[in-house]
């Protein structure tokens, strides 16, 4: 038992690793991961980072190629479209079900989240990347506190994939238009939920993030869609 306990804790130590390099950026779109090198790099044989490999390609981080690797695609719009819809969909119904039953400290914790990213914006050198940073605890929260372990782990998948190129756009225009206006949503979803107002806790929701999409799109038009995506 103790065994199959190791092999099981090496396998999820490869996944979550090489799953946060890709989403910090460190394996850039278009790169190939070669197994060997990683059986190098944690020590292991093939078996457990093959079956790293073949549950990063289930959880959409990466793609198998017979003979070549595991390929790390490059962010699309038309990733960002489907992700922002999917986000927008759950999320509002995590939003929904915390204004449904919501907490006393759950309200105090979202709150606070709000009065942090206040102060980050309004200092006299905002750095984008501590904002965003608490822009998406403020998620985290919703996440947590909808009650629904289905929910918050579908979620968990969604939240991963779009810190790919969330984390790459936390820049100096993400601070000026893009993060000023999803505060604005989280006003709105924290007061919808502090009464209970499920419907305006959703609705808050599915806008702020049909709002992240338009701004997504404009920066694609424009050719400020971050090239390493």
């Amino acid at each position: 038992m103790a065994r199959k306990s190791t092999k099981a804790n090496m396998y999820d130590r490869i996944y979550s690793s090489v799953r946060n390099d890709i989403i910090g950026g460190k394996y850039s779109g278009g790169s190939f991961l070669i197994e060997s090198d990683l059986c190098e790099q944690f020590g292991v044989s093939r078996t457990p980072v093959r079956e790293a490999l073949i549950r990063l390609a289930q959880d959409n981080f990466l793609e198998l190629v017979p003979n070549r690797g595991a390929f790390i695609p490059h962010i699309t719009i038309n990733d960002i479209i489907e992700l922002c819809d999917l986000r927008g969909a759950n999320e509002g119904l995590a939003a929904m079900r915390c204004a449904s039953h919501a907490s006393e400290p759950l309200i105090q914790s979202l709150e606070a989240s709000i009065h942090r990213e206040e102060a980050l914006l309004g200092s006299e050198d905002p750095d984008s990347a501590k904002i965003s940073e608490e822009d998406f605890f403020f998620h985290a929260l919703l996440k947590k506190g909808c009650g629904n372990s289905r929910l918050e782990h579908t979620l968990d998948l969604i939240d991963n994939q779009m810190k790919r190129f969330t984390n790459i756009s936390a820049d100096r225009l993400a601070v000026s238009a893009t993060l000023p206006v999803s505060l604005q949503f989280h006003r709105q979803a924290l007061e919808a939920i502090r009464t209970g107002d499920t419907f305006g806790a959703q609705t808050a929701l599915i806008q702020h993030w049909s709002a992240m999409l338009h701004g997504y799109i404009e920066r694609d038009l424009s050719g400020l869609l971050d090239t390493r995506l």
